[in-house]
């Protein structure tokens, strides 16, 4: 709240700075009544800015180191944060020179040198918050530039105008008029330049709708938002004034009061901006707190099963009756008299209908991040935790098939039927954290870490994925199945993983191949088979790892390979940090039609789109089966689309 402070108090003083100093162009006054007030704005934000640096040091550097001059020099100048301010400082000092000079000397380029300082210096604000994160895209740090100078001319500029107007002693009105109507072109240009980059930006820190209630960046948005909108209705009816009375007269004191109360909401909105400027983005925030008791949900609604007569089936049917209500209200001529009243009420009545019907139920947790990624390491931990758990009641591949099962009130869920896809990963930790809305499901919370639960609900997000992908084969797919992360070390040494492969298809390769071993064993094994029978399979197998080498390599794909036993070096390509748990992960999804599950992936090839999707799945390749072509084909496929951003955890 202090950083806050600090950014509006710097802030508000240059945009009032720069407002009286180009207001009184506008009408081709000199502004010399309003020179005085300018030095002493600018003056204010320079001493203000070195307050600011001190802040932002604080709230970067822990708690118990204090912040000593020696250390305030080192943080400045030392770190990217720092060196902003000095670039914003700098323009801030330069800004109360010019000021200060214009008291002793009428210069009508001095005057336009300290006005594009001035903006210049509420441009560089952004510089000091989330403008200076170098992760983000050039064209985002941008956008708060130029954000942040439309929005702080905006506000300097009505609280110029509201001063000019308080303060017109013995100004005829048609000049207060004129400066009104001129303003008013300059500020809804300034608006929609707010507007368009402001919803830019909030896609790219919010990330999502449901952010916007469940965090505190979010939360501070929607205020800013309401804010906004009671400016812009105040602004419409300043406009709306100016448009439909043009006669010689003009209520000067009433445009100023009406013009104060928008300056008033344009305070709060600064203040926000500034607040929001200081906290952690929604998009990065992992603590994300529901505060409904609902959420709006068309998948788990009517996108996955309605019965008819069913209360959410009626629900929206008679929200699309008001709906069609609510146009007939407004197109019919005998009831035309009414619309202004019946056709906004019948459309209210209709929406909330539909929000009922698109609604289900929600949790505190349920737009909850993940603090484990969505890894083959962490679905490998969930597994065993599962194992560990669950399996009495949901089996142990989540198929409701527990030796409990049969004896509960409630049966267990499936946990690869596809009515899992219809709730949020924050409604399962909910679960695993307080027990099923069942009440048949106890809570884990004592047995099970936070982290703990977020790996078992990585590998339940695989487990939920077997039922289709039991029919992944050479055939693409589209996308839906989002490929496990892991680490690699790729042939030069170097530590990666498997996202950093992206914009490239990739080929995951899996073999278990013959390995040298004992006397004992060898005699085991040719019980069941001869040594000429393993040859000639072991040929065949490294024939299909050297094809599918070749054709990756011809198709410009990427090749991962996890391979067990002796197969042939010249077939390796990328390889991973931990196999067996990258094995295990995939294990889960190499499910096919009436075969039971194995841990173990004798043989198989799945190929990762430039997104990150899983598109097909290959068992072997051979020379004369046509394999090589299909995988080929589905390469060259897969790279001519373009690349989708995805969350690891799509579900």
């Amino acid at each position: 709240m202090g950083l806050a402070t600090l950014r509006f108090l710097e802030s508000a003083p240059a945009a009032l700075a720069v407002g009286l100093l180009f207001l009184p162009r506008l009408i081709g006054e000199d502004g010399a009544r309003f020179k005085p007030a300018v030095a002493i704005l600018a003056l204010v934000r320079a001493v203000f800015g070195f307050f600011l640096i001190a802040a932002i040091a604080r709230n970067i550097i822990a708690e118990p180191k204090p912040i000593d001059f020696s250390t305030l020099v080192e943080f400045t100048f030392g770190t990217v944060v720092g060196k902003a301010w000095v670039a914003t400082q700098v323009l801030a000092l330069m800004f109360a020179a010019l000021a200060a000079l214009r008291l002793f000397l009428n210069s009508l380029w001095l005057d336009r040198a300290a006005l594009w300082s001035g903006v210049s210096v509420i441009a560089a604000v952004s510089v000091t918050g989330h403008a200076i994160d170098d992760s983000l895209p050039v064209y985002t740090q941008v956008g708060f530039l130029i954000h942040t100078a439309a929005g702080l001319t905006w506000f300097g500029g009505l609280l110029g105008l509201v001063w000019w107007m308080l303060t017109a002693r013995g100004k005829p009105p048609e000049v207060a008029r004129r400066l009104a109507e001129r303003w008013s072109r300059i500020a809804k240009i300034a608006m929609a330049v707010v507007l368009f980059s402001g919803l830019a930006l909030a896609w790219e820190n919010v990330a999502s709708f449901p952010n916007l209630l469940a965090t505190p960046y979010g939360r501070l948005l929607t205020l800013k938002l309401a804010f906004l909108c009671a400016v812009l209705l105040l602004a419409l009816a300043l406009a709306r004034y100016l448009t439909r009375d043009p006669g010689p007269g003009f209520r000067l004191e009433w445009y100023a009061k009406v013009g104060a109360a928008e300056a008033a909401f344009g305070v709060a909105l600064l203040f926000i901006a500034g607040w929001i400027a200081v906290i952690t983005p929604a998009s990065h925030e992992n603590d994300l707190y529901w505060p409904l008791p609902f959420r709006i949900s068309y998948k788990a609604t009517w996108g996955y099963k309605v019965p008819m007569w069913s209360d959410v089936w009626w629900w929206g049917v008679a929200g699309l009756t008001l709906l069609i209500g609510a146009a007939a209200a407004w197109w019919t001529p005998r009831i035309r008299g009414w619309r202004r009243i019946a056709t906004p009420a019948a459309a209210l009545a209709s929406l909330v209908c539909l929000t009922v019907s698109l609604s289900v139920q929600a949790y505190p947790d349920t737009f909850n991040d993940p603090t484990e990624d969505y890894t083959a390491e962490s679905i490998l931990r969930g597994y065993d935790l599962f194992q560990a758990s669950c399996v009495a009641c949901h089996g142990p591949m989540g198929e409701a098939n527990g030796p409990l099962a049969k004896d509960l009130k409630t049966p267990p869920a499936d946990l690869t039927a596809p009515h899992v896809g219809t709730h949020t990963i924050g409604d399962i930790f909910h679960w695993l954290t307080f027990g099923g809305s069942t009440g048949v499901m106890p809570p884990f919370a004592d047995q099970l870490t936070p982290d703990d639960r977020w790996d078992v609900i990585n590998f339940l997000l695989v487990l939920s994925y077997t039922n289709q992908s039991r029919f992944l084969g050479p055939k693409g797919v589209i996308q839906w199945l989002v490929a496990p992360d892991f680490a690699l070390v790729d042939p030069a040494g170097r530590l990666t993983t498997l996202i950093s492969l992206r914009g490239v298809p990739t080929l995951i390769s899996f073999a278990h191949c013959r390995v040298q071993e004992g006397a004992n064993k060898v005699a085991a094994r040719q019980e069941q088979a001869s040594d000429a029978a393993q040859a000639e399979r072991g040929g065949e197998l490294a024939a299909s790892l050297e094809l599918a080498r070749d054709a990756v390599q011809a198709a410009g794909a990427r090749h991962v390979t996890i391979y067990e036993g002796d197969c042939p070096a010249k077939a390796k390509r990328i390889e991973a940090v931990h196999p067996k748990a990258v094995e295990a992960a995939y294990s889960v999804i190499n499910r096919y039609p009436n075969e039971l599950y194995a841990q173990e992936i004798p043989e198989g090839h799945f190929l990762v789109d430039r997104s990150g999707y899983v598109r097909a799945r290959f068992r072997h390749f051979a020379s004369d089966d046509g394999s090589v072509a299909q995988l080929r084909a589905q390469i060259a496929l897969t790279a001519s689309e373009p690349v989708v951003k995805i969350n690891l955890h799509s579900h």
